[in-house]
């Protein structure tokens, strides 16, 4: 396995995601690793719940912006 340090340009494991509710299909976009839970605009439903690190996505995702 290749340590971090030998990669010459690291890639972040981080992205902000286009996401989706599940129940009205309202977008928004998100940080991978929120540190706070997301709720959607319209029906207040959880989209992102915080962990201690990676964030777990309960809506759908649309699209990953590097």
């Amino acid at each position: 396995m290749v340590k971090k340090e030998h990669i010459l340009i690291p890639e972040p494991r981080s992205a902000f995601i286009l996401v989706r509710c599940s129940k009205c299909n309202a977008e928004r976009v998100v940080y991978s690793h929120s540190s706070t839970n997301i709720r959607c605009r319209q029906c207040n439903s959880l989209l992102v719940k915080s962990t201690g690190g990676k964030a777990i996505i309960y809506g759908v995702e649309v699209n990953r912006f590097a």
